[in-house]
Formats: C-alpha cells, structure tokens, sequence
C-alpha cells in the first residue's frame, strides 16, 4: 500500500521518514488508539551501558569507568555489587 503522507498528521512525517512507510503502518495496526510510552535514548541503551561497565571493570578502574560513563564512582560500585547478586 502507497501512503500518501498528505494523509497523515504533518508531526508524525518525520517517523514515516525514519522507520519507513510499512513499518509506521504496522506501528499503526498494533497499538492505533492506544497511548505508548517511549523512553528517551538515554533510557533506552542503560543496559548496553552497564553491560559494558561490568565487562571493562577490573576492580581497579571505577575512576576510568566514572569520567568514560559520566557517573559517579558509587553508582559504579553499586552496578558491579547489582550484578554480583
């Protein structure tokens, strides 16, 4: 199915540009009506980031790992004690 982005509300044109034509439509058929949450980026990637902190930390570069990630040294601390439970 061709869709003519005329048909479409303008502030949803940027979407149909990103993910493509079929893609919005399925976004469409699946959750048309409903109310979604999307997490920002940030939110989104937490877990690829702290995935990557456990597998560079070492037990001797929580200040390395702090400045590369922008936390603090305790919320390194407590993602390596998290990931030991």
């Amino acid at each position: 199915m061709d869709l003519l982005k005329e048909y479409i509300p303008y502030y949803l044109h940027s979407m149909v540009d990103m993910i493509g034509e079929e893609n919005f439509l399925k976004i469409c058929k699946m959750y048309g009506g409903t109310s979604i949450y999307i997490p920002v980026y940030k939110r989104a990637t937490q877990g690829l980031r702290n995935e990557a902190i456990l597998k560079e930390y070492n037990g001797k570069n929580i200040d390395a790992l702090r400045i590369k990630y922008k936390l603090s040294n305790r919320r390194i601390r407590d993602l390596v004690k998290e990931s030991k439970v």
